[in-house]
């Protein structure tokens, strides 16, 4: 019988001292509200006098749930950076935005902080008021970290040998004399190809921000009207669930909008071989003897400097392709990007120390940017500063989940019944991909496809248990194929197939199924509404009416719910805001207007250096006091490049003394 709660809840409140008195609930509550306990109906009650059935909402309240919430979530979805034409991979990104948003998260903020990195160098290259002109050697260091930071949304080829391939990045990326084909010719110089593939990159660049911001303004429309409506029936059980549900994506426009940043191509394939080009240009440039030779002459190195450079004879490693697949924003699982291994390594060499207008000695700023500070894991390494933008990007997706939660919890019946126990599989489930996720990538980001890979060891171990010292390993047998398979796969894409993909697609499937149920009333009935999740809590159902919570609390319990989730909202939409706006200056097509807007990203910093000056001084601070603390086996600066309007004391630079190669 499909049960009408409202009629029997009425009749029970009615009659609940005399007829209905074996169906009132009298065992511990945990969970009741301040001023006391409203009367409470058991579950078994609540299906004798109300029904077994499910009462689903009427087709006008689902249209308007519809609506309100479900059609600006699928507006936000569609606008999310999707890959064009290719089905299959467009479903698997599908299951991992929805899935594992943590881990999308941490990988968008990771790679808007480093592009945030290469901007603010560009801006402190030169003077405070300097703004040289195209050609320069300013607006040539500008389309050199602009295609950094375009390679860092690619993954490269695993066999790579990690040190080389960040020398031969660091030439291709900021070297000025390698000349190509033998030429002499201005055009086939190295700093032409980069000014006309910055030109090709930022022409290419995508656009249609603006249907972004709209659904974004539409999302945020629906979640103050939902508030409104919310409030205006307090205690009332559908209007505050669907707001739940709304603040239960509230990290969705954090993801959607911070992809506006982190921005794809128009052609990902196209801009990948744009790449590929360039770099092999360059590898095939350093093994013509002839090239090699004036290469060597022009920057004054010797044969024992540019040994590595016969690393790159390797066929096996460095032929095909550098980069093999586009893996930012989120995208990709392990994916780290090439930019943090070289700007962290320049900065750490001399721009920390230097400051603003470190270009000013253009020779020696290059030279020092080619040598850099070496990094014994190359492009491997890992950062674990990285932790910074995995646990904000944890807060985000909390504060927002975290807050549907608190509300659905004080919604009666108040506990933890289906919708509440819904959004804590959902948080559960995204904590557990990120933890997965995190923790494979840091224990094999420098084994990965070598031979102390895990599957690598396992193939090695059962080749050497099954093959015969006579007859050796028969080539068609199943265990061979099953060697070669193991011997194939790293550790972490063993983990990334069995474990992570269908943990993503199963709790995309959840948070659809919470939608959906919300939507259309599925959790109407008398078992999803008890609190009955938790032991010695639950078993009990709530029918009272909204003047009654009016006067218990509930009005402050929906406001912290409401508060911690718009909070985290805002706060991360404002950093988007802000990392959009200061590194604008970098993707901008026409040069004059990109000197425009870093004056005014400039102003704006000098105007906003209140709110950087004391985290910047407890950070100084801290690493003094590790540096006491450690009596100066750590560093005693930052080896941040720390935004300033005026020059430092010029530091003597002198010759980099770093090794020129591994």
């Amino acid at each position: 019988m499909r049960p009408d709660f409202n009629a029997c809840g009425k009749e029970f409140l009615e009659h609940a001292k005399d007829r209905y008195v074996h169906y009132v609930y009298n065992g511990t509550n945990r969970a009741a509200l301040d001023g006391g306990q409203p009367t409470l109906i058991t579950v078994e009650g609540c299906r004798k006098l109300c029904g077994t059935g499910t009462q689903y909402y009427e087709w006008k309240d689902a249209a308007n749930t519809i609506t309100t919430w479900v059609l600006p979530i699928i507006g936000l979805i569609i606008q999310a950076p999707w890959e064009s034409n290719e089905a299959w991979e467009t479903t698997l990104a599908f299951f991992r935005y929805m899935g594992s948003p943590i881990s999308v998260l941490s990988y968008v903020l990771w790679n808007i902080k480093v592009t945030g990195k290469a901007a603010l160098m560009v801006d402190m290259a030169v003077k405070y008021n300097e703004y040289p002109p195209e050609g320069s050697d300013f607006s040539s260091m500008r389309d050199s970290m602009y295609i950094l930071c375009i390679m860092n949304q690619y993954s490269i080829k695993q066999s790579l040998p990690p040190i080389e391939s960040e020398w031969l990045l660091r030439i291709a990326l900021f070297d000025n004399t390698l000349q190509f084909g033998g030429s002499v010719e201005a055009r086939d110089n190295i700093v032409a190809r980069r000014t006309e593939l910055a030109r090709a990159l930022r022409e290419g660049r995508k656009k249609g921000v603006i249907p972004v911001f709209i659904s974004f303004f539409w999302f945020v429309f629906a979640l103050a009207l939902s508030i409104e409506l919310a409030y205006d029936n307090i205690g009332g059980n559908q209007t505050a669930h669907n707001l739940a549900m709304g603040l239960l994506v509230g990290w969705l426009p954090v993801m959607v909008v911070g992809s506006t940043v982190d921005r794809n191509s128009v052609s990902a394939d196209s801009v990948r071989e744009r790449l590929n080009s360039l770099v092999n240009e360059v590898r095939d440039a350093l093994l013509d003897s002839n090239t090699f030779q004036r290469y060597k002459m022009a920057t004054n190195s010797s044969e024992e400097d540019l040994a590595w450079i016969e690393t790159l004879r390797e066929s096996d490693m460095f032929d095909d392709n550098f980069f093999v697949a586009f893996g930012g924003q989120g995208r990709t699982h392990f994916h780290y990007g090439v930019a943090h291994p070289i700007l962290s390594g320049i900065e750490t060499k001399f721009m920390a120390e230097y400051g603003r207008d470190w270009l000013r000695h253009s020779a020696t700023a290059r030279e020092a940017i080619m040598v850099g500070s070496r990094n014994v894991n190359g492009l491997k390494m890992f950062d674990l500063r990285m932790a910074w933008q995995v646990g904000s990007a944890a807060v985000i997706f909390c504060g927002a989940t975290f807050g549907s939660f608190f509300i659905s919890w004080f919604t009666p019946t108040v506990g933890l019944g289906c919708r509440t126990g819904g959004y804590l599989i959902h948080i559960v489930l995204a904590l557990a991909l990120l933890s997965i996720e995190v923790g494979v990538w840091f224990l094999t980001h420098d084994t990965t496809h070598t031979s102390h890979d895990l599957m690598r060891r396992v193939s090695t171990r059962l080749e050497r248990r099954f093959t015969d010292p006579e007859k050796g390993l028969q080539h068609d047998s199943r265990t061979h194929r099953l060697i070669m398979y193991l011997h194939s796969r790293a550790f972490r894409d063993v983990v990334k197939v069995l474990v992570i993909r269908p943990l993503e697609a199963f709790n995309t499937g959840w948070l659809i199924y919470i939608i959906f149920a919300q939507t259309f009333g599925t959790y109407q009935t008398c078992a999803c509404k008890a609190s009955n999740w938790a032991k010695g809590k639950g078993g009990f159902i709530d029918l009272q009416y909204s003047d009654f919570y009016n006067g218990h609390s509930v009005y402050m319990y929906w406001s912290v719910g409401v508060a911690l989730s718009c909070t985290v909202m805002t706060g991360g939409l404002w950093y988007i805001a802000h990392e959009y706006c200061t590194q604008g200056h970098m993707s901008t097509e026409h040069y004059e207007r990109a000197m425009h807007g870093l004056k005014w990203t400039r102003w704006y910093k000098k105007h906003t250096r209140f709110v950087r000056f004391l985290p910047n001084r407890v950070l100084g601070f801290g690493k003094w006091l590790g540096f006491a603390f450690t009596r100066g086996r750590t560093r005693r600066i930052r080896r941040s490049l720390v935004w300033t309007v005026y020059e430092k004391p010029k530091p003597s630079l002198g010759e980099p003394q770093a090794d020129r190669g591994p």
